[in-house]
């Protein structure tokens, strides 16, 4: 076997290259390590999100999931033909979601560019309604009302959900979301997979506040704000 290793002086280990060139051990090694150098930092480069990318996020029982409005407005023209393609119940939401994010823009300390929404795993036998206005509050700032709902509805269609789905189809979340109405009244939001109710997730009922009222197969909606 050849042995590319030559000693040219005391101090210094010389090594012959393919190309027939003599290079020190010392300098060798170093090209090596900045060439590894080189190839950790392109993978930790290529492999973080681009600064304007979004993560998209699917809507999930005990999960925070991210509303981002600025996605809507850039794609409101897709949202609305996704809208229309669910029919004439579809176009009847495009224009509750029109009214929703007029309502929205007039009131940005309510609805700030980014929120965040939780479904809470349901765990008990029953909760009345003001013992679940108190768990939002706890874990965020509230409720949810019927114009985050619509925003929540709006931000699925962006990260790639079916109108069709959100409009026509049941529900696959397992249990109707409590909600707090603009009003002070109490809605209910989708849900009820397990119990056959056949609600699709945009599905929105209304009714007065109860604070004793039991309820036993809801869950509370919460959402929090945050700083974009």
């Amino acid at each position: 076997m050849l042995n590319v290793f030559v000693r040219k002086s005391a101090e210094e280990l010389h090594v012959e290259l393919s190309d027939g060139r003599m290079m020190p051990l010392e300098d060798l090694v170093r090209d090596y390590e900045r060439l590894l150098n080189e190839e950790s930092l392109k993978k930790v480069t290529t492999s973080e999100p681009k600064a304007d990318s979004q993560a998209v996020s699917k809507l999930k029982v005990g999960e925070w999931f991210r509303i981002d409005r600025e996605v809507i407005d850039k794609s409101k023209e897709e949202i609305r033909l996704k809208c229309n393609e669910a029919g004439d119940e579809g176009k009847a939401y495009w224009r509750r979601f029109e009214a929703s994010n007029k309502i929205a823009d007039e009131n940005l300390n309510q609805y700030p560019r980014l929120i965040e929404t939780y479904i809470f795993e349901h765990s008990w036998y029953y909760k009345t309604e003001q013992e679940m206005r108190d768990m939002c509050e706890k874990v965020g700032e509230g409720m949810c009302d019927e114009i985050i709902c619509d925003l929540e509805l709006q931000m699925r269609i962006c990260n790639g959900e079916s109108a069709i789905d959100l409009f026509k189809k049941a529900d696959k979340l397992p249990h109707v979301r409590v909600i707090k109405l603009r009003n002070g009244g109490t809605g209910y939001f989708g849900g009820g997979a397990p119990y056959n109710y056949d609600h699709p997730p945009a599905d929105l009922n209304s009714n007065g506040f109860g604070p004793a009222n039991m309820y036993y197969g809801s869950t509370p909606y919460a959402f929090r704000r945050l700083l974009s």
